[in-house]
């Protein structure tokens, strides 16, 4: 039997576009139904909002969207993978393939290729859009369902906070924060009535958070016509605390994957811990390499021959069973690092390294065994 001669650049360029347009379709299809479910949703949560309209639920929508497209983002390699490599095996493309003498596992060459160009795409023009998308939605949803903005933000200024009551309106700026003492350093506090006229001005060298309460030390008190008041100790309300100040600021999925290292020496200069915006940092950057493991594991499975319809079940479940298990493994690694459970460096690269393991271990298990 004659070996057919095969044009390997022209097979490469027909592997590509299959998972070009298979990826299309399949992102295209699961981000339709994200959008339908989040539409749905801010649909019932602005039901009772008079001033909304059908529009600007719409646009919320879309900007919720950018979301979830950075964690279905594996899911869609993953999918698109095995889909494709079945296809293949369907029209007896791969039989082709092995005949040629070529390995089988040869075919995720193109696929990995396309992994690499998106990555590059994703980090250089997607995720900086995504996260200004998502940075707008977290403002709006603050603004229509909780009526208010961010109550902290940080800058090379200082810690900037929020606070408000029935009374008054109060804008504080800090230098520093020391958080195991729960100590902010060089406060100022700008105090307000509710319709904005400003009533007094406080500057405190040493500003401490405790339950429902500023304790400040060296205290200077400016109030309009009035003369500078100096005291030693001032005590003022607050609804704020140290947890409610953490979580008030950007999440690292609002921020451009390039602008996380400069915002993260920023929570360092200011006292607070950067954990999560590391891992999230690293995890964005370390994304090619997890792809890339998806790829063989979803490959290796897919692409073994199954000689009955029951082993070719046993092994579309299998390919599934192992996807999750990978997935739940990794995201409870980035948990451990976020909790500081484990280092930033090991819980960043691991779920990449482990992934890419075992997908080469079945791609050579399943590649002796065809």
């Amino acid at each position: 039997m004659k070996i057919p001669i095969i044009n390997i650049k022209e097979l490469d360029k027909y592997f590509f576009k299959k998972y070009f347009f298979n990826f299309f379709y399949i992102s295209f299809f699961l981000i339709s139904i994200i959008f339908l479910v989040e539409f749905v949703e801010l649909l019932r949560r602005t039901s009772e909002t008079t001033n909304i309209t059908l529009i600007s639920v719409f646009y919320l929508a879309l900007l919720k969207l950018t979301e979830s497209i950075g964690f279905i983002i594996p899911i869609v390699f993953f999918i698109t993978t095995g889909a494709t490599c079945k296809l293949l095996s369907k029209h007896h493309e791969m039989v082709v393939i092995q005949n040629a003498g070529l390995k089988s596992f040869r075919i995720l060459y193109p696929f990995i290729f396309f992994a690499i160009i998106f990555s590059i795409i994703y980090l250089s023009f997607l995720n900086p859009y995504f996260s200004h998308a998502t940075n707008s939605y977290q403002k709006k949803e603050q603004e229509i369902f909780r009526g208010k903005l961010s109550k902290a933000t940080i800058s090379k200024s200082g810690i900037w906070l929020r606070q408000g009551s029935n009374k008054n309106k109060i804008v504080i700026r800090a230098a520093n924060f020391i958080p195991a003492e729960s100590l902010f350093k060089d406060a100022t506090f700008y105090i307000y009535t509710k319709s904005n006229n400003f009533t007094e001005r406080i500057d405190a060298k040493i500003a401490k958070l405790e339950k429902n309460f500023w304790i400040m030390k060296g205290v200077i008190i400016n109030k309009p016509n009035k003369k500078v008041v100096k005291i030693d100790e001032y005590t003022l309300k607050t609804n704020l605390s140290i947890k409610k100040i953490e979580n008030s600021f950007l999440d690292p999925e609002s921020l451009s994957v390039w602008k996380i290292p400069g915002f993260i020496e920023l929570l360092k200069e200011s006292g607070f811990s950067p954990t999560k915006h590391q891992m999230y940092f690293f995890k964005t950057i370390f994304l090619p390499f997890y792809l890339i493991g998806l790829i063989l594991i979803a490959g290796s499975f897919t692409i073994k021959y199954a000689k009955t319809k029951t082993e070719n079940f046993i092994l579309i479940v299998t390919v599934l069973v192992t996807g999750f298990l990978i997935h739940a493994l990794s995201e409870t690694i980035y948990s451990l690092g976020i909790a500081n459970k484990l280092d930033i460096w090991v819980a960043s690269l691991s779920p990449s390294f482990i992934t890419i393991w075992i997908g080469v271990y079945f791609c050579i298990h399943f590649e002796k065994t065809n």
